[in-house]
């Protein structure tokens, strides 16, 4: 497990510190290193300036990090159902449903890192971060679970291992 620091890599962990979860789910990455550090941020201090706009953070060139309101319109897209939004095979059918996929997001359930560094959740949940922070600790993403159900952003610590889904530009 390498920890996540300002040094201009790219620093991911894996679920369980097993890379094969990294190739499978993709890496879970802290706020902060998400958002690639962008104006001094980081996980226990707000940028300065406030970050606005496409924050390209580690997406590739021509692509950004979504918003809150960005996270928000998708959510309201699919009515707030979770299960449009995971990949076919994803959650628990005998509980709320299993993912459809109705607009192509694909989420898979990759858990997550806890901010005390344990991993939780996987094949049962996941969250993927936005751009937007809520203060000094924290900063909003939207949490899909593996009963679907009604989905809507949320709040979380940003020493938390989080997934990252990017937006094209």
């Amino acid at each position: 497990m390498q920890e996540q620091t300002n040094n201009g890599v790219i620093e991911k962990y894996c679920y369980s510190d097993d890379p094969a979860n990294c190739t499978a789910y993709g890496g879970l990455y802290e706020w902060a290193e998400a958002v690639q550090y962008q104006n001094g941020a980081t996980d226990t201090s707000s940028p300065n300036p406030a970050l606005s706009g496409n924050v390209q953070g580690i997406c590739p060139g021509g692509w950004h990090i979504p918003t809150y309101n960005e996270l928000d319109t998708l959510a309201a897209a699919v009515n707030h159902d979770g299960n449009a939004l995971l990949a076919i095979g994803q959650g628990m059918a005998q509980y709320e449903g299993a993912g459809t996929n109705t607009i192509g997001f694909s989420a898979l359930l990759g858990g997550g890192r806890n901010i005390d560094g344990f991993f939780t959740s996987l094949g049962n949940g996941a969250y993927f971060w936005s751009s937007t922070e809520g203060d000094s600790d924290g900063a909003y993403g939207l949490p899909l679970g593996g009963s679907g159900g009604y989905v809507y952003l949320s709040y979380y610590g940003k020493m938390s291992g989080s997934s990252v889904r990017c937006m094209k530009d």
